[in-house]
């Protein structure tokens, strides 16, 4: 058996807790976004936004990191990088553009391309699947295509697979290697009409069940809209991925105030600040909000990102310490216009797993699991005791310390770090 991350996200593996609060971590972020500015091969009259309704993946050989992202309207273009914050955006010689051929442009125009790799397929050639929108008005709908190298992609024949088209995000379960298409609709719900997450499925990426509603805000999501200023609340889109024995979401909350005070060039209609919220789901389809509602995506503190965030690539990136996730930032809040509003590609960043942790107070605290089955020899904790210290014991059936393993045989924990032993 390898080793299992059990995640206190939720009470699912908690039998009781006493002296704790469970509270959500908010990222820590790099001084600048990570891509943003022209591409070598635009004219300067050209949209400069670009977005991350897309993809971050290790790279095959285990050494950098390899991301697919877009630009308006629905240009597919590649990057890479060595160390998770310079890419580099190489010429691939594949879409000529105003007569010019060295770009990072992939031949594929999807809006939000969402992929994964699927180590289950036994074809190398169908080893990537993408889910993306298509423009073709022959065509138009949710849409898939796949590919051997992430680079040359063939879409579908059933195309498109799904009705509607906006921002989708891409998942697979490494349970059952079934297919989870996360996508935006929008329509009334709870007397509004608002933005709402669906989810569709699919075992082989070809038939797609009927579309049923996910994630969609409730009255706490409404109240603290109201409580800023604005209308009510909307989900933008998510983010959905397994992590340790869970499924995490990411949850892009538009708070809406209505038609924005000022207009200009390249705005929307609807205005509001966007965040990021932790939602959680023990099977990727059934999903919970967390107590604490506060964002793990905050707005600020940089300009780049101080208006929304206006979506996230579909999955986080464990490297070393740390868990990355990239996400799309803008400086205006979403109906601002240019040029004051400009979207960029940024980076959050937490300990590994530190998406949530059970904190108490100087008078200490208490967590015990329900019963786990182990047949390792360690148990790593990632946790700060700093200001104290953090024991383990085994407890039998009836909850009586084993012998040998209670409290007073531990060797304390009194520092700060992941996978402390």
């Amino acid at each position: 058996m390898s080793a299992t991350t059990h995640l206190f996200v939720d009470d699912v593996r908690i039998e009781r807790k006493e002296g704790v609060v469970r509270r959500t971590h908010a990222c820590s972020k790099l001084a600048e976004p990570v891509i943003s500015g022209r591409e070598s091969w635009q004219s300067p009259s050209d949209d400069e936004r670009v977005y991350i309704y897309g993809t971050v993946l290790p790279s095959d050989d285990g050494e950098g990191y390899r991301m697919w992202y877009m630009r308006y309207p629905d240009q597919l273009l590649y990057a890479e990088s060595d160390d998770g914050i310079h890419w580099r955006r190489p010429d691939l010689g594949l879409v000529d553009i105003k007569g010019s051929i060295p770009n990072n442009l992939l031949p594929t125009s999807y809006h939000s391309p969402s992929l994964v790799c699927d180590c289950r397929e036994p074809d190398p050639a169908l080893r990537y699947k993408m889910l993306g929108v298509s423009r073709d008005p022959d065509r138009r709908g949710y849409s898939v295509a796949t590919s051997s190298d992430g680079i040359r992609w063939t879409p579908s024949d059933a195309n498109p697979v799904l009705t509607g088209g906006d921002t989708c995000a891409l998942a697979q379960d490494p349970v059952t290697g079934q297919f989870l298409a996360f996508h935006k609709r929008y329509h009334e719900h709870r007397g509004q009409e608002r933005r709402l997450v669906y989810l569709s499925t699919s075992d082989d990426f070809h038939d797609w069940s009927e579309p049923v509603l996910a994630m969609a805000p409730d009255d706490v999501d409404d109240a603290q809209t109201a409580a800023e200023g604005g209308c009510f609340s909307q989900f933008y889109n998510t983010a959905a991925f397994p992590c340790g024995d869970m499924w995490l979401g990411l949850v892009t909350h538009f708070r809406y105030s209505g038609a924005p005070p000022e207009s200009g060039p390249d705005q929307s209609r609807h205005d509001g600040p966007i965040d990021v919220q932790l939602t959680c789901s023990r099977d990727g389809r059934t999903w919970s909000r967390l107590e604490d509602r506060s964002p793990v995506i905050p707005n600020g503190p940089h300009d780049y990102d101080a208006g929304g965030i206006l979506g996230v690539a579909n999955a986080p990136v464990d490297a070393g310490d740390e868990t990355w996730v990239y996400y799309t930032a803008i400086t205006t809040t979403h109906g601002g216009c240019t040029p004051r509003k400009k979207i960029t590609i940024a980076r959050a960043a937490w300990r590994r797993h530190g998406w949530v942790s059970l904190d108490a107070d100087a008078s200490g605290g208490t967590v015990e699991t329900k019963p786990v089955l182990a047949d390792g020899q360690r148990l790593s904790v990632n946790t700060n005791a700093l200001n104290g210290e953090l024991r383990a014991e085994i407890l039998d059936t009836e909850g009586n310390p084993i012998p040998g393993y209670g409290l007073e045989a531990c060797l304390p924990i009194d520092g700060d770090g992941v996978r402390q032993v």
